[in-house]
């Protein structure tokens, strides 16, 4: 068995007359011995003070004192060295120790040069919370490689049982301890490409159950009332609803418009989608006139064309899921003013609309197969196989009365 390199931690508590004493002088402090050779005698002593001596009673300086100590022990039994204030990892190929703060710091440049900007924020977001917790428990010090499934599982504790929502301030839903999961497990993927670590445990680590709530599409009925409550309490978020229902634009698509990329012109616009990095969009006649409401044309081209003060602006200083958020709470206030639950959202609109086109295209008599390759085109999605999908987690279809079939006749 290999030497610790360190003694246990002590606080050392001076005395007068066989009491602790507080006195001036009367220094407090925790200290350890370390091996300055791993394979020596402990021959460096560390002492730390950390403001105990200006607590003014005995019992408040040993509360402290000992709580010291346990966190030196701490720091220590997770590869802590004093000499070098960090956990060092051997290996020249890297300018710094490459601790759990350092190794996820790196992972995260390397992963900004090649995601999307939504992607980053929830890497960013998701990055920034485990830090957290691995500062609070002493992790963010530990070497990358040393850190391990069990550490892991403590993480998953804690986002699982303890963790609140700042905005619900409930629990955790399954759908975000997953999304924790997989994209923490995008970090390690990347520590392990870099060599920093020998491998991605997390791949192995089993999704916990969900309770997903998907977005349900509105009926004809429901858009008139909404259309009709929105012209009282907030008519620019009709011209919102609009780029969804028509060009069949995602929320976040919408946000990322900007003047310049409605070509009135040629009757396109032109955004950056989940799918691709430039997809463009015939401008047909039922948005035409939002458009001429939104009165652009004497905006500069770099405005975005919806904000958050109801006209054009530049809006690049708010990150897109700032953006996106911004129009989710305002649709929200008025539809729980409504009365529909939590899986109607802005998101419905678009599940809405292509509904619609597909019971028209229905209506016409058109088969199914024909009505995919239809939808296709407008939709913007890549396959059939795709929209398909798509249309057996929205479509809500009852089949035609089917009296005829039976020869029961009871």
């Amino acid at each position: 068995m290999a030497k610790k390199r360190y003694s246990d931690p002590k606080l050392h508590i001076p005395k007068v007359n066989g009491r602790p004493s507080v006195a001036t002088g009367k220094i407090w402090y925790v200290s350890f011995y370390w091996r300055t050779d791993p394979d020596g005698p402990l021959d460096k002593k560390f002492s730390f003070y950390k403001n105990i001596n200006r607590l003014e009673t005995a019992k408040e300086r040993r509360a402290a004192g000992k709580a010291l100590a346990n966190a030196y022990r701490t720091a220590l039994e997770r590869g802590w060295n004093p000499q070098t204030k960090t956990a060092v990892l051997k290996g020249k190929r890297f300018d710094q120790p490459m601790t759990i703060q350092n190794s996820f710091r790196k992972a995260f440049e390397i992963k900004k040069k090649t995601k999307k900007q939504p992607t980053i924020d929830s890497y960013e977001f998701h990055m920034n919370r485990f830090l957290g917790w691995c500062k609070k428990n002493g992790y963010l010090g530990m070497e990358a490689h040393k850190f391990s499934i069990d550490h892991f599982y403590e993480y998953m504790d804690y986002v699982r049982f303890e963790y609140t929502s700042e905005k619900t301030g409930k629990p955790l839903s399954g759908t975000s301890v997953n999304n924790h999961i997989r994209n923490l497990s995008a970090f390690f993927t990347t520590l392990k490409n870099e060599r920093i670590i020998n491998v991605n445990f997390l791949k192995g680590i089993p999704k916990v159950d969900e309770d997903p709530v998907n977005n349900r599409a509105f009926t004809v009925d429901d858009i008139k009332k909404i259309k009709a409550r929105l012209e009282k309490e907030d008519p620019y978020l009709i011209y919102f609803i609009s780029f969804m229902l028509y060009p069949l634009l995602r929320p976040r698509e919408i946000c990322r418009l900007k003047v310049k990329d409605i070509d009135l012109g040629s009757g396109t616009l032109s955004v950056e989608t989940k799918t691709e990095s430039l997809s463009t969009r015939r401008i047909i006649q039922k948005l035409k006139p939002v458009i001429d409401k939104l009165q652009i044309l004497d905006q500069p081209g770099d405005y975005h064309l919806f904000s958050n003060i109801d006209r054009p602006k530049p809006w690049s200083d708010a990150k897109l899921k700032s953006r996106v958020d911004h129009f989710g709470e305002r649709f929200r206030k008025v539809k729980n003013k409504m009365g529909y639950g939590r899986e109607y959202s802005l998101y419905s609109f678009r599940h809405t609309a292509i509904m619609d086109l597909y019971h028209s295209f229905q209506k016409k008599g058109m088969g199914d197969q024909e009505i995919l390759f239809k939808l296709m085109p407008i939709t913007q999605h890549k396959s059939v196989a795709g929209l398909k999908n798509y249309l057996r987690q929205h479509l809500r279809t009852l089949p035609p009365d089917h009296s005829d079939i039976y020869t029961i006749d009871f």
